[in-house]
């Protein structure tokens, strides 16, 4: 019933925009000072919109970025690049369209607005792309209701026209496509955004050097050093933590050591593994790094294998050879296309909106990911 509620609302919205708008044209990068860039969801989430965010900076090289996102925590990496000023954190998913009637709703709404028109915005991009309609909802208010000069984002297939955004794409063209180029497209209705697709997490120097450091202290450096990453957002998406054990054995018994990481939460995984290998093949550092030092180890380790979960995207980003165990969820996260790139995809394949917590029925065993493994190895 909300959701019909909210298509509707979304609908009229749209149409009462593009009555009171007229066409516009994008402004002149000389003339563009600060972007504001929506994008909600998790580090993955956000990595995955390095592209485009590269491909603004070329095209508007005298802007500053500016980011709305869920949490601040997040997005820190992405203030790592010269071109990214500021981040503001929005609770788009806390909001409900019940509470309505609540000032706390209100004052909820309000807050991004104020962050975007506290300062002249020439630019106002929406890559986030939602399948709940109440949050397109929300979205689209706070684009409407923003004073950019010049407005770009990704509509529900059932609003027609540019609605509240100057210039629009329409979620059915992401298809089963990654969301790299699909948000490259966004960037497209402002012009020619390129080709480049590859994603970047930003490390220090020092904190690389910090990583060899902690692997050649913790293991013995005769071998090839496989990280692996047990973890992810929700139960569904685990390849069984017995099938990680048992390929760690096979990897320690060809010659590698293994570095465990994850949150603290996810320590009861890496135990498990790391009490099935001998003394000294082991590095576990799950729950004892923060997001750049965990980004550091994968970066110096000769192989990633992980589930679809941040991990993976940042061991893509920084060009570590990788395996992502893919169980449920769309391929708009995972299909990349990059050497060195490996997705073993589960025969079966669920909806992650079925039942995120049910024990998923993979059917990838540890000889196969051996396999890949050894390949990606030699």
């Amino acid at each position: 019933m909300a959701g019909n509620i909210a298509k509707i609302l979304i609908w009229l919205l749209s149409k009462g925009s593009q009555v009171v708008r007229s066409q516009r044209k994008p402004p002149d990068p000389d003339t563009v000072r600060r972007i504001v860039v929506l994008q909600m969801s998790g580090i993955g989430d956000l990595l995955l919109i390095t592209p485009a965010l590269r491909a603004l900076h070329r095209m508007y090289p005298l802007a500053k970025i500016d980011i709305i996102t869920y949490k601040l925590s997040n997005a820190d990496f992405l203030c790592r690049f010269p071109y990214v000023k500021a981040g503001f954190e929005f609770s788009l998913f806390n909001l409900e369209l019940k509470s309505f009637w609540r000032l706390s709703f209100w004052q909820t709404l309000r807050k991004p607005l104020h962050f975007i028109n506290n300062d002249t915005t020439d630019l106002y991009i929406s890559f986030h792309h939602t399948w709940l309609p109440q949050w397109y909802l929300f979205e689209l208010l706070v684009a409407a209701r923003c004073r950019a000069r010049f407005k770009i984002g990704i509509n529900p297939d059932y609003v027609s026209g540019s609605g509240v955004f100057d210039r629009s794409v329409t979620e059915s063209l992401l298809g089963s496509r990654h969301y790299c180029p699909f948000f490259m497209d966004v960037v497209n209705l402002l012009g020619e955004a390129g080709l480049d697709y590859s994603t970047e997490f930003p490390l220090e120097p020092h904190e690389i050097k910090e990583a060899n450091s902690r692997i050649h202290s913790g293991l013995p450096r005769n071998g090839k050093i496989v990280c692996i990453h047990a973890g992810a957002s929700f139960n569904a998406q685990r390849w069984p933590v017995d099938r990680f054990s048992e390929l760690a054995k096979m990897l320690v018994a060809y010659g590698c050591g293994i570095v465990l990481i994850g949150t603290a939460d996810e320590s009861h995984l890496t135990e498990f593994i790391m009490k099935m290998l001998p003394e000294r093949k082991c590095l576990n550092a799950a729950g004892k790094t923060n997001l750049y030092q965990m980004a550091a180890l994968i970066d110096t380790c000769d192989l990633f294998i992980g589930n679809d979960s941040g991990p993976m995207h940042i061991a893509i980003s920084r060009k570590c050879p990788t395996i992502g165990l893919i169980g449920p969820g769309k391929p708009r996260y995972h299909r990349y296309e990059e050497n060195g790139v490996v997705m073993m995809i589960n025969p079966i394949l669920l909806d992650m909106h079925e039942d995120k917590t049910a024990v998923f029925p993979w059917q990838i065993s540890a000889e196969e990911v051996y396999e890949k493994a050894k390949e990606l190895l030699s």
